[in-house]
């Protein structure tokens, strides 16, 4: 499970930003061994729900840099500890279901030491998307609609696995050092809404609401997330690398409570209209699917080709006119002076 306020970075505060120096950071804390095989370098977060550390496996060839989370909670309530621990042991199992996908990390490991849980995942070397945003270079609309449909197709994957990640936000996703792929990380508030064990996950979350406040939309933060709320949360990423802004910094509708974000940027009106569908408030005026902003996308590109083509015939039919006015004898006996 995710803390709503600090997200679980996969950059080391140390790993340098630029694409072409990026360094394995200083070791902290080396000695430290998990589980007599992984080596604790530093810790990468700390939230209220856990710890984050970047280790190694020390028994396989190459040691090979990994990620552990461990579940250590600062509150004390019997009841949310014990929804906590089956939160985490979801994530351990989502991760194992989606082991297939290059945009998720691959699950590595996952055991106990006393009444301690730990899951080591796949170690991801890049940049988490603030990062970018923080150097003061937002997306282009190009490089935004590149990234939207890249994770919209991932989407359709959890998605066909009867799973809502549940907080998709910039912190969330790094872009990957290697070839530039987006990645989606901590899958600690997903829900399982498969219907064999949709009764039992929901007995074991207690209607404890997830997900972080600006990215997850009102029926998430309701404890009653759909697939249209992932929708939603990635939504609101776009308009944060358009605009470089939170979604808390913008000012709203005082009638629909939309946010009033297109103001301040120069985008196309179709890729302004789709993104604007993606974050509407009342869920039946969203997309439901990763599927329809995929073909609200496909048709915008179609339309804009049909565009570029019918403005290029245009223009050559006119050239065409030119020319052959231009041609008529008496424009040529003009031209050369004869009477």
């Amino acid at each position: 499970m995710t803390d709503v306020v600090t997200s679980q970075s996969r950059t080391p505060a140390n790993f340098q930003q630029d694409p072409l120096s990026w360094q394995i950071p200083s070791y902290n804390n080396e000695g430290q061994i998990l589980a007599k095989r992984y080596a604790i370098r530093s810790i990468l977060n700390r939230g209220s729900f856990g710890i984050t550390f970047l280790a190694q496996n020390i028994y396989l060839p190459g040691q090979p840099l990994c990620v552990i989370k461990k579940l250590a909670p600062r509150f004390t309530d019997p009841n949310l500890i014990a929804i906590t621990r089956n939160k985490f042991a979801l994530e351990a199992q989502s991760l194992s279901r989606l082991i297939t996908h290059s945009q998720i990390p691959s699950l590595l490991d996952y055991f106990q030491i006393g009444t301690d849980l730990y899951l080591v995942e796949e170690y991801i070397p890049g940049i988490v998307l603030t990062e970018i945003i923080d150097k003061q270079r937002r997306f282009t609309e190009s490089e935004v609609e590149k990234f939207l449909i890249q994770m919209l197709r991932l989407l359709e994957y959890i998605h066909s696995h009867h799973l809502i990640h549940c907080d998709i936000k910039p912190q969330n996703i790094i872009l990957c050092q290697t070839d530039r792929r987006f990645v989606l990380v901590d899958f600690g508030a997903v829900e399982d809404i498969d219907p064999a064990t949709i009764e039992r996950n929901q007995s074991d979350s207690n209607g404890v609401a997830v997900g972080t406040p600006g990215f997850a939309p009102p029926e998430q933060l309701a404890s009653r997330a759909v697939y249209a709320s992932d929708i939603y949360a990635l939504g609101m990423t776009c308009v944060y690398l358009l605009t470089g802004k939170e979604p808390s910094q913008f000012s709203t509708d005082p009638y629909t409570c939309e946010l009033r974000w297109s103001d301040t940027i120069d985008i196309s009106v179709g890729l302004r209209e789709t993104i604007s569908k993606t974050i509407q408030i009342p869920l039946a005026d969203r997309y439901q699917s990763a599927t329809q902003v995929l073909i609200a996308l496909e048709n915008r590109s179609i339309r804009a080709k049909l565009r570029t083509y019918l403005d290029r015939k245009n223009a050559i039919s006119k050239s065409e006119q030119i020319c052959s006015r231009l041609s008529h004898p008496a424009v040529v006996h003009w031209a050369l002076g004869i009477e």
